[in-house]
């Protein structure tokens, strides 16, 4: 089994503060360095307490606090009602994100495209934890201990160097709602990664909004991102089923437009613990604004939950947080309308995708890679790649 690795405690082994001010973050990709070292994205660097609720529990199934949690789950947890779309239903779809920030099209991939995605999030997976045996590093928003970011542990930031992550970009089944919600084709793609919770991830990951962007300069005050049309729609897939039990994401619904304070863990009531899109099946795609509120919830099961994604940004936004990511020869693979939704995160023809193929949770370890294939591809290419990215 790939997770419960008991000897990791609750929270990792970061001596994590026992409070922090709020789960907002209009830094977004702005945000400082903790003042503690952990692997966490950038716009997250501010989820940095962890769960107090599980603190004195032992990483093992039959661990009273455990039990007690997968039994509450069990009866409670998921979202009342949740209504699932075919991918034909595109207006209803759109309607549905629209009102509640978030919405889950069952059947998005099937057949051979959920296979191939399967096979490469598993495989990624291996390479997580040939470099972190135990799952203590973790990662991703908050970094939690048995929780990763496939893109943040990829040395290139993204997957799009991922043939199995290409093919998901532009499809029959997403792309005429993606061009519902944007009321528009001229989106692009911003990336592509994802996240995984190992068994035995005891943990809320605390409610947050994935704020890929720092908030406009105003100089009268008078607008936010939450006052804009959604500028960034992810669409998650789920890699198997989604039950009460294997950490489905919760969404809250309707608070992509909200300004009040995103409640930390200790605030923050079980009803939005237990708002969580379960059940769906493996193949389900889940469209979200990012500034939804959002989080990870336990994976009491034995298998690992994926998630992985590919980023879309409306036609007139853009973000730092973008880089030159995809081989050329991806994007020869595309459709007409794939290759032009990639036209930011395309390489040059025969360029490397610096970082590409290399999987560690730790920063330090990917920037050392980084830097030392820079090197030996000699000062230009680097002068190059540092302002392209």
């Amino acid at each position: 089994m790939r997770g419960w690795f008991e000897n990791v405690p609750p929270n990792g082994f970061q001596n994590r503060p026992k409070t922090i001010e709020s789960n907002n973050n209009e830094l977004g990709l702005d945000t400082p360095e903790p003042d503690i070292e952990i692997e966490t994205t950038p716009e997250h660097r501010n989820l940095v307490q962890g769960d107090p609720t599980c603190a004195t529990w032992a990483r093992r199934s039959d661990d009273p606090g455990v039990v007690a949690l997968r039994e509450q789950l069990r009866e409670s947890n998921g979202i009342p009602d949740l209504e699932l779309v075919d991918p034909t239903d595109v207006d209803r779809a759109a309607e549905l994100f629209h009102r509640d920030g978030f919405v889950a099209v069952r059947n998005a991939l099937s057949g051979e495209r959920l296979a191939a995605l399967q096979d490469a999030t598993n495989r990624v997976v291996d390479d997580i934890l040939a470099a972190d045996p135990d799952g203590s590093i973790g990662g991703g928003a908050g970094g939690l201990p048995h929780r990763y970011s496939f893109g943040s542990t990829s040395g290139s930031r993204h997957r799009l160097h991922e043939p199995a992550w290409v093919d998901v970009i532009d499809m029959d089944t997403t792309t005429p709602i993606l061009t519902a919600i944007f009321g528009s084709p001229n989106y692009i793609v911003g990336g592509g990664g994802g996240d995984l919770a190992l068994p035995g991830a005891i943990e809320y990951q605390g409610l947050h909004a994935d704020n890929v962007w720092a908030e406009p300069h105003d100089p009268v005050g008078g607008t936010t991102t939450r006052d804009m049309p959604v500028p960034v729609v992810t669409i998650n897939f789920a890699m198997v089923d989604l039950t009460w039990e294997n950490g489905p994401i919760r969404q809250i619904p309707g608070s992509q437009r909200s300004t009040e304070r995103i409640p930390t863990l200790a605030d923050e009531p079980l009803s939005m613990k237990h708002s969580t899109v379960c059940p769906a099946p493996a193949g389900t795609a889940v469209f979200r604004d990012n500034r939804a509120w959002h989080g990870g919830t336990p994976n009491l099961s034995d298998h690992v939950r994926a998630f992985p994604n590919i980023e879309y940004y409306a036609p007139w936004f853009r973000s730092e947080g973008i880089n030159r990511c995809m081989p050329f020869e991806q994007w020869e693979r595309l459709t007409e309308h794939g290759k032009r939704i990639c036209r930011y995160v395309v390489c040059d023809p025969g360029a490397p995708v610096i970082g590409a193929g290399f999987t560690h949770p730790r920063a330090r370890d990917r920037d050392a890679f980084i830097a030392d294939q820079l090197a030996a591809l000699g000062p230009d290419a680097e002068v190059h790649w540092r302002t392209r990215r």
